[in-house]
């Protein structure tokens, strides 16, 4: 009997140790604001994200790894022991109404960061702008019979609302002529000299 019991509680005592019921949360590394519906994948198991970004997955090896993937956000590789799991933004998509009217949606809208188009909305609902501006980046959205509207970009979805009238959006810069290229030596190349005339033979 000892032989068999030694040999359950290893066995019992093992699992004990070399997994972990882990409890935690996913992440946006821009915001520290929890990723709904945000996946975690350990073989062939996944289990998802609630609405806070909190999750559980009992029962992993302590010495492993797990894949996380949500969408707009650049997949990940993390131990099976991490609470914390931290997502990088890959895009931010804006949904741009007019104000007062949620269900009207502007096309022809401009998203600009300095002089660049970001993007253009047109007939579809949502505008992508890849890659994500960047964290806490301010972007102008404008369109023509609206007022423009700077905007701080937060997480990775976001409404925006124009209010009509204005002058729309302001003009870009022309583009720059351009220049001749200069030789590789900074002067002026110089011209080449013509071939000698061969003498007339005697």
């Amino acid at each position: 009997m000892l032989p068999i019991l030694a040999l359950f509680l290893a066995t019992v005592l093992g699992g004990w140790v070399n997994t972990v019921d882990l409890r935690g949360r996913v992440v946006d590394d821009f915001t520290d604001e929890g990723i709904i519906n945000a996946s975690l994948t350990h073989g062939t198991r996944v289990v998802g994200t609630d609405v806070s970004g909190n999750f559980e997955f009992p029962n992993l090896p302590r010495q492993s790894r797990m894949r996380v993937d949500a969408n707009a956000f650049l997949r990940t590789s993390v131990p099976t022991t991490q609470e914390e799991v931290r997502m990088k933004p890959t895009s931010w998509t804006a949904l741009i109404v007019e104000a007062g009217a949620p269900d009207k949606h502007i096309q022809k809208a401009d998203i600009r960061q300095g002089d660049t188009v970001l993007a253009t909305s047109n007939e579809g609902i949502n505008t992508i702008v890849s890659p994500h501006p960047g964290k806490d980046a301010k972007v102008l959205v404008c369109a023509e019979g609206y007022e423009s509207k700077e905007v701080v970009v937060h997480g990775v979805l976001q409404t925006v609302e124009l209010t009509r009238g204005g002058t729309g959006c302001p003009p870009l810069p022309s583009p720059s002529p351009l220049l001749p290229s200069p030789s590789p030596s900074g002067s002026p190349a110089a011209s080449p000299s013509p071939s000698p005339t061969p003498s007339p033979t005697p």
